[in-house]
């Protein structure tokens, strides 16, 4: 009865996709789940600028918790309900930092925060990330080169993974932060569907896993840029396999669950992520290192960056390049373009304290981003 249900999903799901022409396959930003007891503590919700929204809570710790993170909506989530669903809010923003001092700071019959697959009332929510993966990935490049969706439907499960067509373009930098422990994962350039994404990657939820050392789970996400396109193009599939795999698409034909399981090649400098599914299977993926030209390795070798009574914006190793620099908010909405920047010449100090995306590009077709935070 279970396979002819998801059978039936499928079905429908293909003929929805093929009717509906175009979608849009990443979304970037982490949706959790609050449970609000009593109305008299619901906040007072006010909208920022840069598309972000401060919560303001009757307690005034609560609201210090919250004014710590970027925060992008917060709704009700069944506003029609019953009494009991109508305590439940929906809010989106940029990270799991947030869960560990709601649960140790803030009482549940005032709050209590739900976050799909995980259990929130073990502490610590995380593992340490394995030195084995660090020492592959971190400061290198890898492009998706397999990939491969299996379920109960699929009779092979040790079948080789499908490589991707030759033009397919998904090229991603990881950089780890030793103070925080997480590995930070970004666009090196657009993929071949158009889609841009920067997020952060801790080690697994240990709940209920034996062995959860070669385990991650996003932990950080950023909005950037998030292109539609259909189901019939090459590119469209296979990045929406990916999106689900790291836990950033948007609506999944079949949804993944729990953590994010990698085994890692150091000989062939390979890694593979792999997630189960709702389909009784799992998405699996595979990184390979890139092979860099010149101009990619010096771009990998600038980073932007600035200095302590400075305001203007510094990019290390740019010495004798003509660099296009773009800034972008985290709306996705361009504050700064120049097509020839030189150090020292672009005033920051005039832009509002928070998270930014610098866009780094040698004109060669080529480019980076990197985050920057202004204070």
């Amino acid at each position: 009865m279970i396979y002819k249900k998801c059978i039936s999903c499928l079905f429908f799901l293909l003929c929805f996709c093929l009717t509906n022409g175009q979608e849009a396959i990443l979304c970037s930003l982490q949706n959790f789940k609050l449970k609000i007891e009593n109305t008299i503590d619901v906040p007072i919700v006010t909208s920022n600028n840069d598309g972000t929204v401060n919560l303001n809570f009757p307690q005034q710790y609560i609201t210090d918790i919250f004014a710590d993170y970027e925060i992008y909506d917060f709704n009700q989530s069944f506003p029609t309900g019953s009494e009991e669903l109508q305590k439940y809010y929906d809010i989106i923003m940029n990270s799991k930092d947030i869960i560990e001092p709601i649960i140790t700071q803030v009482p549940q019959t005032t709050m209590t925060i739900f976050v799909e697959d995980f259990s929130q009332t073990e502490i610590p929510l995380t593992i340490p990330i394995s030195a084995d993966l660090i020492a592959l990935l971190n400061n290198n490049t890898f492009i998706v080169t397999k990939y491969r969706t299996t379920s109960d439907a699929d009779d092979c499960w040790d079948c080789p993974l499908y490589d991707v067509p030759e033009n397919f373009n998904f090229k991603v930098s990881f950089n780890y932060n030793t103070v925080n422990d997480i590995l930070y994962m970004e666009s090196d350039e657009a993929t071949s569907c158009g889609n841009s994404f920067s997020i952060g990657l801790k080690g697994g939820n240990p709940s209920g896993y034996v062995d959860p050392e070669n385990m991650l789970q996003l932990w950080e996400s950023y909005p950037y840029t998030a292109t539609e396109s259909n189901f019939s193009e090459p590119c469209h599939n296979i990045e929406a396999t990916v999106f689900d795999l790291l836990d950033i698409a948007c609506s999944p034909y079949d949804p993944a669950y729990g953590n994010i399981l990698f085994t890692v090649d150091s000989a062939s400098e390979k890694v593979q992520f792999s997630r189960s599914h709702a389909f009784f299977g799992e998405h699996i993926v595979e990184f390979s290192k890139a092979d860099l030209s010149i101009d990619e390795e010096n771009l990998n070798k600038m980073k932007p960056y600035q200095i302590p009574y400075n305001p203007y914006l510094l990019i290390s190793n740019s010495d004798n390049q003509i660099l296009s620099v773009e800034i972008i908010n985290t709306s996705g909405q361009s504050v700064f373009v120049t097509n020839k920047f030189e150090n020292n010449s672009v005033n920051i100090s005039i832009f509002e304290a928070g998270l930014y995306f610098i866009k780094i590009s040698n004109g060669n077709d080529k480019y980076k981003v990197f985050k920057l935070i202004l204070n």
